[in-house]
């Protein structure tokens, strides 16, 4: 291609120079004299005709020549504009001392941080999707079927491999249908081709065979490889063995500006990034081409010929000879088609970036990759299908020959195998709606006769035969045996749980009413605990009861074995196997009991003793706290005025001579001293407190602190 650059002013002075308000910031600046600036003749505006050279041939001789005065303005304008841009550099421009109000950054939004995922690595994690079957559903109607692919994983490992915010343009192509009797046919003698469809993640069956199976050709594209480019202020320039370079041209004020040499068959991703690695969040960007070694001198000498042309105006005698001879003169200039492409291109940020990441990405392949996928609908004696005729569902069989004719409006599986929801009629709303009745229904066992069952709702399952049903919204619940076709726990209980083989709940036939405590039953109904309990909690594989005025609580296993011993009552739990607390209830003593209820020997001779926390108790006596560990050792010394819960390794305290709190280990060391608080957050056997701490040097400020003491967070307080 030959081009002289037609629009000359390329690149806009707004680019040249980088404005910088307040603090250390990075800009543009002319450190050196611009030798290749090119003068001339300045023109009024009466003694130019803005414009073009395509319609030069319909000017007058006196307009045509304004119209040559443009051209040349407007060549040297570009010509200068270029030299200026060549000859500013990278320079940093010292730190100001500003009110720290006025420089105070508001909350940043961050992108997701781009991870290149190159085609090799890409294939493997598809193919590693093989292994966790990929899915599709098989729709039956009268005659034939329809597949649905489930594509969703597929399309969440192929986004990875993609850039940023691109669409997924991948396509699927079914191969082999493998179906339920054993046989296998290919694509093309059991499907319905369908060339006008877009949507490659449907296909149409010539029958409503039941298919076991089908093999895919998923085709995509990826890149093989990359290139990682960091600029910086340190290093604000880098290059490439294409002869590609990539320079930062300015920093600041929430922006950054490069100037690239790209090569034209490779794509780049962009991001700025903070000091601490943090992808700022990016409001868009803008660019300008920037002319080749070769583009610049073709313009220079487009720009010679433009000033021949006018020291001879009297030579030609139309304009349109004028416009005849500059396009001859452009298509004897030489071809400045580049394997580069040269862009100036300014990108905007949430804040200013402490550095320019660059990802350099080798042209897209096209590949292909055969999966594996199988069908959601299990495998069962009936199946749902449609009638295109009558427009009606219906079950057919294996065979695809009806069984159950189709006069229904609708049909549709559930989570438990065998039991169908089906639209058993409508009532019109005033408002032109209509209200659609559902209920459930199962085959009665040896026949194709259809039996409704005594529930509304089905709650969830809870194996392969047994499920949790709601007689009725705000209803009672009970448990429900598919196989059995029988209610085995009635459904007179509110509020249920079923952990391993214990349904708990509490009598009553209205959510929102409390009719009476908690108890629990076998899966076959069989009462075990009278329902005599304020409350059942489950934790781990424990069971706690509380109950009567006293707040009784108890701990059993998931058998009914109690665990704490007669006279006491469970303090806590047992969590990462740590031993469970029980406290006398008339000597007010404690002790431990491991799993198997037995009493440990260790002492705890303490007014209080808390449950442990990551392998540590907070215990008390007079008033000073301290702590113990799971053998029973004194390891935090009782001289703490506050001492709370370990969070991992640490543990917030307060101590007489130190104002706020200190984060201590687990032999009572200092580890950070971190200040009077204003509030604090300890959940137990975790590593998630926040401690929120006034800040020592500004007022109102709150620093916010993770359990190991490292600042998370910092707001203004009012």
């Amino acid at each position: 291609m030959k081009t002289v650059l037609t629009r000359t002013k390329l690149i806009a002075s707004s680019l040249v120079v980088a404005s910088v308000i307040g603090g250390a910031a990075y800009y543009l600046i002319d450190r050196q004299m611009v030798t290749d600036l090119v003068g001339g003749a300045e023109y009024s505006e009466d003694q130019l005709n803005e414009g073009d050279v395509a319609d030069l041939h319909t000017l007058t001789l006196p307009e045509a020549k304004k119209r040559l005065n443009y051209l040349v303005l407007d060549a040297r304008d570009s010509i200068n504009q270029i030299a200026m841009m060549e000859s500013l550099r990278l320079e940093i421009s010292p730190a100001s001392k500003t009110d720290k109000a006025a420089t105070e950054q508001k909350e940043l939004r961050y992108d997701e941080p781009f991870v290149p995922f190159p085609a090799a690595e890409l294939s493997t994690a598809l193919e590693a999707l093989n292994t966790q079957t990929p899915a599709f559903d098989q729709v039956f109607f009268d005659r034939q079927s329809g597949l649905k692919l489930d594509v969703e994983p597929i399309r969440a490992v192929l986004k990875r491999g993609a850039l940023p915010d691109q669409r997924q343009e991948e396509r699927y192509a079914v191969q082999t249908v493998y179906w339920r009797d054993g046989t296998q046919q290919p694509f093309a003698a059991a499907g319905v081709e369908n060339a006008e469809s877009e949507d490659t993640t449907q296909a149409e069956l010539k029958t409503n065979k039941p298919v076991e199976r089908i093999s895919v050709a998923l085709t995509y594209q990826s890149y093989p490889a990359f290139r990682k480019i960091v600029l910086d202020p340190a290093h604000p320039k880098a290059s490439g063995a294409e002869g590609d370079t990539y320079q930062l041209t300015a920093l600041a004020d929430g922006r950054a500006s490069l100037l690239l040499a790209t090569p034209n068959h490779k794509t780049f991703v962009i991001q700025g990034l903070t000091a601490d690695g943090k992808t700022l969040y990016s409001g868009g960007s803008s660019s300008n081409s920037s002319p080749t070694a070769e583009q610049k001198a073709n313009l220079r000498s487009y720009y010679d010929e433009l000033l021949r042309m006018q020291a001879q105006f009297s030579s030609y005698q139309t304009s349109a000879a004028l416009q005849e001879h500059l396009e001859h003169f452009a298509k004897s200039l030489p071809n400045t088609a580049s394997a580069l492409t040269n862009v100036h291109a300014t990108y905007h940020f949430e804040d200013t970036p402490a550095s320019i990441v660059i990802y350099l990405l080798d042209p897209a392949q096209t590949q292909t990759l055969i999966l594996e996928m199988h069908n959601n609908v299990p495998a069962q004696a009936r199946y749902i299908a449609y009638d295109n005729a009558t427009q009606k569902s219906g079950f057919i069989d294996n065979k695809g020959q009806w069984v159950v004719q189709p006069r229904f409006e609708r049909i549709e599986y559930t989570q438990m195998p065998d039991v169908y929801h089906m639209q058993v009629g409508s009532t019109d709303q005033k408002d032109g709606w209509s209200e659609l009745h559902f209920k459930y229904f199962a085959f009665t066992p040896g026949a194709n006769v259809l039996k409704q069952l005594p529930f509304d709702i089905i709650e969830k399952p809870i194996n392969a035969d047994l499920m949790i049903v709601e007689r009725e919204t705000n209803g009672p619940y009970g448990v429900y045996d598919v196989k059995k076709q029988q209610v085995v726990v009635p459904m007179k209980y509110v509020n249920v749980a079923v952990v391993g083989d214990l349904f708990i709940a509490r009598p009553g036939l209205k959510t929102y009413e409390r009719e009476a405590d908690y108890g629990v039953w076998s899966l076959a109904g069989k009462e075990l605990l009278a329902p005599r309990f304020s409350s059942i909690e489950v934790i781990g594989d424990y069971l706690y009861t509380t109950a009567g005025r006293d707040q009784q609580r108890d701990v059993y296993t998931l058998k009914l074995q109690r665990l704490n011993p007669p006279g006491s009552t469970a303090v806590g739990a047992f969590i990462q196997g740590q031993p469970q607390l029980v406290q006398d209830r008339k000597t007010q003593r404690f002790s431990l009991i491991n799993p198997q209820g037995k009493t440990l020997p260790i002492n705890l001779p303490y007014d209080e003793v808390e449950p442990f926390s990551n392998g540590m108790a907070v215990v008390k006596k007079g008033d000073r706290y301290g702590a113990v560990d799971t053998e029973g050792k004194l390891r935090v010394p009782l001289k703490y005025t506050t001492l709370n819960a370990f969070q991992k390794n640490l543990a917030s305290a307060q101590m007489e001579g130190v104002e706020g709190l200190v984060l201590i280990d687990r032999n009572s060391a200092v580890v950070k001293k971190l200040g009077s608080y204003t509030t604090y957050n300890i959940p137990a056997n975790s590593n998630d407190a926040r401690y929120s701490i006034w800040d020592a040097n500004e007022e109102n400020r709150v620093n916010v602190f993770d359990a190991d003491g490292v600042q998370v967070d910092s707001y203004e307080r009012e």
